[in-house]
Protein backbone atom coordinates (compact mmCIF):
# COMPACT_ATOMS: atom_id res chain seq x y z
CA UNK A 1 0.00 0.00 0.00
CA UNK A 2 2.38 2.54 -1.04
CA UNK A 3 0.15 4.49 -3.14
CA UNK A 4 -1.73 7.52 -2.39
CA UNK A 5 -4.88 5.81 -1.97
CA UNK A 6 -3.41 3.24 0.06
CA UNK A 7 -1.87 5.91 2.54
CA UNK A 8 -5.42 8.14 2.78
CA UNK A 9 -7.03 4.57 3.65
CA UNK A 10 -4.65 4.03 5.98
CA UNK A 11 -4.57 7.42 7.61
CA UNK A 12 -7.99 7.83 7.95
CA UNK A 13 -8.07 4.04 10.06
CA UNK A 14 -5.44 5.57 12.13
CA UNK A 15 -7.98 8.17 13.59
CA UNK A 16 -10.29 5.38 15.11
CA UNK A 17 -8.92 4.30 18.62
CA UNK A 18 -10.99 1.35 18.80
CA UNK A 19 -8.22 -0.40 16.75
CA UNK A 20 -6.02 -2.34 19.01
CA UNK A 21 -3.86 -2.99 15.85
CA UNK A 22 -2.57 1.05 15.75
CA UNK A 23 0.04 2.24 17.22
CA UNK A 24 0.35 5.78 19.57
CA UNK A 25 3.02 7.19 16.73
CA UNK A 26 0.53 6.20 13.72
CA UNK A 27 -2.24 7.68 15.94
CA UNK A 28 -0.08 10.96 15.34
CA UNK A 29 0.92 10.86 12.14
CA UNK A 30 -2.35 10.43 10.94
CA UNK A 31 -3.34 13.62 13.04
CA UNK A 32 -0.58 15.73 11.96
CA UNK A 33 -1.04 14.81 8.29
CA UNK A 34 -4.76 16.16 9.27
CA UNK A 35 -3.79 19.02 10.18
CA UNK A 36 -1.09 19.61 7.53
CA UNK A 37 -4.25 18.83 4.70
CA UNK A 38 -6.33 21.54 6.51
CA UNK A 39 -3.53 24.36 7.05
CA UNK A 40 -3.10 23.46 3.25
CA UNK A 41 -6.98 23.77 2.21
CA UNK A 42 -6.94 27.04 4.53
CA UNK A 43 -4.11 29.00 2.99
CA UNK A 44 -5.51 29.02 -0.74
CA UNK A 45 -7.85 32.22 -0.12
CA UNK A 46 -4.92 33.90 1.35
CA UNK A 47 -2.73 32.93 -1.10
CA UNK A 48 -5.25 34.02 -3.70
CA UNK A 49 -5.85 37.60 -1.71
CA UNK A 50 -1.78 38.09 -1.65
CA UNK A 51 -1.98 37.40 -5.26
CA UNK A 52 -4.59 39.82 -5.92
CA UNK A 53 -3.25 42.60 -3.58
CA UNK A 54 0.01 41.84 -4.94
CA UNK A 55 -1.18 42.36 -8.68
CA UNK A 56 -3.08 45.76 -7.70
CA UNK A 57 -0.42 46.73 -5.90
CA UNK A 58 2.40 45.96 -8.94
CA UNK A 59 0.28 47.49 -11.74
CA UNK A 60 0.14 50.67 -9.79
CA UNK A 61 3.46 50.97 -9.54
CA UNK A 62 4.53 49.88 -12.59
CA UNK A 63 1.85 52.72 -14.03
CA UNK A 64 3.35 55.49 -11.64
CA UNK A 65 7.27 54.58 -13.61
CA UNK A 66 5.88 54.74 -16.66
CA UNK A 67 3.82 58.03 -16.30
CA UNK A 68 7.49 59.25 -14.48
CA UNK A 69 9.70 58.07 -17.11
CA UNK A 70 10.45 58.48 -20.56
CA UNK A 71 13.40 57.51 -23.04
CA UNK A 72 15.99 60.06 -24.61
CA UNK A 73 18.90 58.84 -27.22
CA UNK A 74 22.33 59.28 -25.57
CA UNK A 75 25.45 59.09 -27.00
CA UNK A 76 28.47 57.06 -25.73
CA UNK A 77 31.39 59.13 -24.61
CA UNK A 78 33.26 56.20 -24.03
CA UNK A 79 33.56 52.26 -25.14
CA UNK A 80 31.52 50.27 -22.40
CA UNK A 81 33.15 48.65 -19.96
CA UNK A 82 32.57 44.81 -18.63
CA UNK A 83 32.31 43.98 -15.54
CA UNK A 84 33.42 40.28 -16.60
CA UNK A 85 36.80 39.10 -15.42
CA UNK A 86 37.33 35.73 -15.70
CA UNK A 87 38.78 34.28 -19.09
CA UNK A 88 35.72 33.17 -21.56
CA UNK A 89 33.15 34.97 -20.10
CA UNK A 90 30.13 36.50 -22.41
CA UNK A 91 29.52 39.86 -21.75
CA UNK A 92 25.67 40.75 -21.30
CA UNK A 93 25.82 43.93 -20.37
CA UNK A 94 28.57 46.71 -19.54
CA UNK A 95 28.48 50.15 -18.23
CA UNK A 96 29.76 53.74 -19.98
CA UNK A 97 29.10 56.91 -19.53
CA UNK A 98 26.73 58.71 -22.00
CA UNK A 99 25.96 62.07 -22.89
CA UNK A 100 22.14 63.26 -23.83
CA UNK A 101 19.98 66.07 -24.35
CA UNK A 102 17.27 67.65 -22.37
CA UNK A 103 15.78 70.83 -22.22
CA UNK A 104 18.22 72.69 -24.41
CA UNK A 105 20.91 71.26 -21.67
CA UNK A 106 23.30 68.23 -21.53
CA UNK A 107 23.07 65.80 -18.91
CA UNK A 108 25.70 63.46 -18.39
CA UNK A 109 25.30 59.59 -16.21
CA UNK A 110 27.26 56.17 -16.37
CA UNK A 111 24.57 53.83 -17.82
CA UNK A 112 24.33 50.36 -18.68
CA UNK A 113 24.25 49.05 -21.97
CA UNK A 114 23.74 46.02 -24.19
CA UNK A 115 26.95 44.31 -24.83
CA UNK A 116 30.07 46.02 -25.92
CA UNK A 117 29.60 48.99 -27.84
CA UNK A 118 32.11 51.59 -29.22
CA UNK A 119 32.47 55.41 -28.19
CA UNK A 120 29.70 57.43 -30.21
CA UNK A 121 27.31 55.05 -30.09
CA UNK A 122 23.46 55.90 -29.62
CA UNK A 123 21.47 54.12 -27.04
CA UNK A 124 18.01 54.82 -25.50
CA UNK A 125 18.01 55.37 -22.09
CA UNK A 126 14.94 55.92 -19.51
CA UNK A 127 15.33 59.76 -17.87
CA UNK A 128 13.11 61.23 -15.17
CA UNK A 129 10.43 63.10 -16.98
CA UNK A 130 11.07 65.79 -14.60
CA UNK A 131 14.32 66.57 -14.10
CA UNK A 132 15.79 64.42 -17.01
CA UNK A 133 18.30 62.22 -14.41
CA UNK A 134 19.22 58.37 -15.68
CA UNK A 135 16.35 56.66 -13.99
CA UNK A 136 16.37 52.64 -14.22
CA UNK A 137 13.92 51.24 -16.74
CA UNK A 138 10.04 50.97 -15.53
CA UNK A 139 8.68 47.88 -13.98
CA UNK A 140 6.89 46.37 -17.24
CA UNK A 141 2.89 45.18 -17.08
CA UNK A 142 4.39 41.44 -17.25
CA UNK A 143 7.08 41.47 -14.52
CA UNK A 144 4.18 43.16 -12.30
CA UNK A 145 2.09 40.29 -13.01
CA UNK A 146 4.54 37.49 -13.06
CA UNK A 147 5.33 39.12 -9.41
CA UNK A 148 1.89 38.61 -8.00
CA UNK A 149 1.46 35.16 -9.17
CA UNK A 150 4.37 34.03 -8.26
CA UNK A 151 4.17 35.66 -4.75
CA UNK A 152 1.01 34.16 -4.28
CA UNK A 153 2.31 30.18 -5.16
CA UNK A 154 5.26 30.77 -3.07
CA UNK A 155 3.08 31.37 0.05
CA UNK A 156 0.73 28.66 -0.55
CA UNK A 157 3.34 25.73 -1.57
Amino acid sequence: MTTTTGYLRRTRRSLHRRDPLVRHADRIEARCFSLLLAVLVALVPVAVWLSATMWTSQLAISEQQHAERTTVTATLDETAASDATGWGETVQFASAPATWEWNKSQRHAVIKVDGMLPAGSDVQVWVDKDTGEYADPPLSTFAAKFTAVLAGVALWT
